[in-house]
């Protein structure tokens, strides 16, 4: 009776020793994750990402967000906008090209892949920085490329310009890792605006799709032509198992007309594109629109747009030194003419909204 005491007592003693070293280890491990950070890439329809990573504090891919209903094509800035775009529809490139800047270049189309299904852009094409196979941007190593769009002509379309796109992405949240810029260049590419149109900053990092639109005039000033940079750099090779970036839906936009003129008394008004000719006149009292594209011509400071094509028969001009304009509207409807002048002594405060 008293071995078997004993032996009791020795087992208890031995079960005490293991609970508290298991209470040690499980506190150790406590204390050690306030140090780390454990990330999971969210690779969402491919297959699953790469390991977890564990990575220092401060270093770690944002919460992913909730599924909104962005708009298929980009908003552009202001109204009534002239638009160069690229959707990418059928995988074709549309003229954009590729610049490796280290490691492997991850720059290409994709179809449907990697988040591209969903809905926000134009689906199913998009240009994708990550791997279609693993949906993640993790090589291992650091990579960087740029995305260069072709050179798009801003002849004949006026200030305020806007860059848009649809977009999704998935990075690094600290602002010098994983870095996203949108670039903008007035002379072919030969150089580049060191002020970016985009940043990181400006975009929403939670692996859904969203529109981001942005005024460019101080950037294009009065160049004739631009191009646009997509530029990401992983910097390193750590906390790269996320998505990435798409974009798709990229739009360039300027406004089709740099005059308006708009009658002082009744509001009626006509816009006019002193480069291509292009008119679009309204009257206000009726409601009566029309518009074509007439014939330029340029006597000093006063310009004139002439368009006699039937049914129209319409003078515009406008003083770029004394800012006075006028216009004799005449538009045959059938039987009948829709006539009506419109006199303009100061071109510089209208708003080509009918009162």
């Amino acid at each position: 009776m008293v071995n078997q005491r004993k032996n009791r007592k020795s087992l208890l003693a031995l079960e005490i020793s293991f609970l508290t070293l298991l209470a040690w280890v499980v506190l150790s491990s406590l204390i050690a994750s306030q140090n780390t950070t454990v990330l999971a890439g969210s690779g969402a329809d491919g297959p699953a990402t790469n390991e977890p990573q564990i990575k220092t504090q401060g270093r770690f891919v944002p919460p992913e967000g909730r599924a909104t209903n962005s708009p298929v094509v980009a908003a552009p800035v202001g109204t009534p906008n002239a638009c160069q775009g690229f959707d990418f529809e059928g995988g074709a490139i549309q003229g954009f090209t590729v610049v490796n800047v280290s490691g492997t270049s991850l720059w290409h189309v994709t179809n449907g892949l990697c988040r591209a299904f969903l809905t926000g852009h134009s689906t199913p094409y998009t240009f994708y920085y990550g791997q279609d196979a693993t949906c993640n941007y993790n090589t291992g190593a650091r990579n960087a490329s740029n995305l260069i769009s072709p050179t798009i002509n801003l002849a004949g379309i006026f200030p305020p310009y806007s860059v848009g796109f649809n977009y999704q992405l998935f990075v690094e949240s600290s602002s010098s890792f994983d870095t996203t810029f949108v670039d903008i260049s007035t002379d072919g590419g030969a150089t580049w605006n060191p002020t970016p149109a985009v940043n990181k900053a400006g975009l929403i990092n939670d692996n859904q799709w969203h529109n981001k639109a942005a005024d460019i005039s101080a950037l294009v000033g009065a160049a004739t032509t631009v191009r646009l940079r997509f530029r990401f750099d992983s910097v390193d090779n750590l906390v790269n198992s996320s998505t990435g970036w798409h974009v798709d839906d990229i739009v360039v936009c300027g406004q089709q007309f740099n005059f308006c003129i708009q009658d002082d008394a009744r509001g009626d008004y006509v816009q006019i594109n002193t480069v291509t000719g292009a008119y679009v006149t309204k009257q206000c009292s009726t409601g009566f629109v029309s518009q074509g594209t007439g014939k330029v011509t340029t006597n000093g400071s006063s310009i004139t747009v002439t368009d006699t094509t039937p049914p129209n028969f319409n003078t515009i001009t406008v003083n770029t030194s004394s800012h006075v304009g006028s216009a004799a509207i005449r538009v045959r409807q059938g039987l009948k003419i829709v006539a009506y002048n419109i006199n303009d002594s100061n071109t510089q405060n209208n708003t080509c909204v009918c009162p």
